[in-house]
């Protein structure tokens, strides 16, 4: 921007001086030495009032002087509008890359979590067609060898128990194929797996123990139920072997968006540090952490010396639950609950 100025002198015009301010821009006088011109360049939009004095031949100043007011209106890219939409594009564009990355996350998840579910089912059919026939083959001579026995006779009846009891083993070997294929296995099978382990501390411990579960029980995927079983176990083992608790809890929430799995104590509590990484030589809650990690699954530990152990493992419903289930929405009473419990911790934190 150029703006001219001049004044009049009959007498000795070469010796007029001028002062000048752009005020909001300039924060003193100039002296343009002569010059009766004033340049700016990159002035922001907004409004601006020019002022310029003189002196005449004499030096004698008019202090009035004169002013010249002007806009300058903002160019479209220095509009509140036009950053509002570049601020919305940037976000649009960094959840768009987020939901991406996560949508990539979950498919690598749930492609792990597929071979290794394929792997099961190999081991599986291994199992079925070969050992277990194997031992069925075996049941059946041993059956055609004991009736060779007398029916009265001491060692006929050692036989039959012994085929008893190998007929439980088949039994047994079978359910843990059915397992392995994950076949119609009981929604609630986790709490109780998880109640059972629990319930065989009592004997070393008198600490007391119990299971809940919120939410409705749907089935879930044979890995991830693997995997938090083993979590669960691990948390549970401690709190009975190091904590010195009083009260243990382990609680299972079936929710809408994702499983939880809280394992909580009165205990003696534990430094921050070693929470988070376990102690040296102690590979429980590095596993337990690797673990969570390999579900795409988050893992928290909140505990204080004197304070208690709280462990939390959050898996998202797409790679805990089995296909074609969902969770169904929790009565607002269980809602409720978890809600107070959540606050609870807080106070205690």
């Amino acid at each position: 921007m150029q703006i001219d100025f001049t004044a009049l002198s009959f007498v000795v015009p070469r010796r007029v001086q001028f002062q000048y301010r752009l005020e909001g821009w300039d924060k003193d006088w100039q002296h343009p030495a002569g010059r009766r011109q004033a340049f700016y360049t990159n002035l922001r939009p907004g409004t601006y009032r020019f002022s310029v004095i003189a002196s005449n031949n004499d030096g004698l100043w008019n202090t009035r002087g004169d002013t010249l007011e002007f806009k300058i209106e903002p160019a479209y890219y220095q509009t509140w509008w036009f950053r509002l939409l570049c601020a919305a594009g940037v976000l649009a564009l960094m959840h768009a890359a987020y939901a991406f990355s996560l949508r990539r996350a979950k498919a690598n998840i749930q492609q792990r979590l597929a071979a290794r579910l394929g792997e099961r089912e190999r081991i599986a059919r291994e199992l079925h067609d070969t050992f277990l026939q194997s031992i069925q083959g075996l049941v059946f001579k041993f059956d055609a060898l004991a009736d060779t026995i007398p029916p009265d006779s001491t060692t006929r009846k050692r036989f039959e128990g012994v085929l008893e009891q190998v007929d439980d083993v088949i039994a047994e070997g079978r359910a843990r194929v059915l397992g392995l294929r994950g076949v119609d296995q009981p929604s609630t099978e986790l709490a109780d797996q998880l109640n059972s382990y629990g319930n065989g501390f009592l004997h070393i411990s008198s600490a007391a123990f119990k299971t809940s579960v919120v939410g409705q029980p749907v089935p879930l995927n044979p890995v991830a139920a693997d995997e938090v079983l083993i979590i669960g176990r691990e948390a549970i083992g401690n709190s009975f072997t190091h904590a010195e608790a009083r009260h243990i809890e382990a609680e299972l929430i079936y929710g809408e968006k994702s499983l939880a799995l809280r394992v909580r104590d009165d205990g003696k509590g534990m430094e921050p540090e070693v929470a988070q990484s376990g102690r040296a030589g102690h590979w429980g809650i590095v596993g337990m952490r690797e673990r969570a990690k390999s579900l795409g699954a988050t893992l928290n530990t909140w505990s204080r010396p004197g304070s208690g152990t709280e462990i939390e493992l959050n898996i998202s419903a797409a790679t805990a639950y089995a296909v074609n289930s969902a969770a169904r929405k929790p009565a607002l009473l269980e809602r409720l609950l978890d809600v107070l419990r959540v606050r609870k911790r807080g106070l205690r934190a």
